[in-house]
């Protein structure tokens, strides 16, 4: 006849772990209080890490024209690169803001963000940071990692995580050394 009552408790709560830890644990190095979202946001997305995406993108981009210049249409959006010139590090924050915005404003392609078709859905900002163009080369190009570091997919040592792996280790990092710090128990 089976237990009418299967359940049962596993760890009473009368039994409590008393370790005591030799430092606090939470946020650490956090701005004060009333700062404004964007310090929060730095302490992870970092100066450094916005001109590492600034010089790869470029990099990218020179290598890709060089590369491709043959084969690359009179009419393409490519050639817009030599005109508009380099990503700057202002530039990238501007687009940094873009794709966050992106994220909170809900369209069902890139082009719509530009789209002045539809006065009630328009989205005149995206227009007054960027041309459509600008930022679709922009994404085009974008890049954290030089490709000529990285090996091919034919090759023994290939990682398929390499293009994106700076990133998640950067934010990993970050975490670990500006927000949290692990707590040891005293022994």
């Amino acid at each position: 006849m089976a237990d009418p009552n299967p359940w049962f408790r596993v760890y009473p709560p009368e039994i409590r772990d008393h370790t005591e830890f030799d430092q606090n644990v939470g946020p650490k190095r956090m701005p004060p209080r009333n700062s404004r979202p964007i310090a929060y946001f730095m302490l992870i997305f970092t100066m450094d890490l916005m001109k590492k995406f600034v010089l790869e993108t470029n990099r990218y981009a020179r290598n890709f024209i060089t590369r491709n210049q043959h084969n690359i249409s009179n009419k393409s959006r490519v050639h817009d690169w030599h005109k508009k010139g380099k990503l700057t590090l202002i530039e990238f924050k501007a687009f940094v803001a873009v794709i966050l915005n992106m994220g909170l404003i809900k369209k069902a392609t890139i082009s719509e963000y530009w789209n002045r078709k539809h006065s009630s859905q328009s989205t005149p900002w995206f227009r007054k940071v960027f041309t459509r163009n600008r930022f679709q080369l922009l994404l085009k190009f974008l890049h954290l990692v030089d490709n000529r570091k990285i090996a091919p997919r034919n090759s023994p040592s290939y990682d398929p995580t390499a293009k994106f792996k700076p990133i998640v280790d950067h934010f990993n990092l970050k975490a670990k050394k500006t927000l949290f710090s692990v707590s040891k128990p005293v022994d």
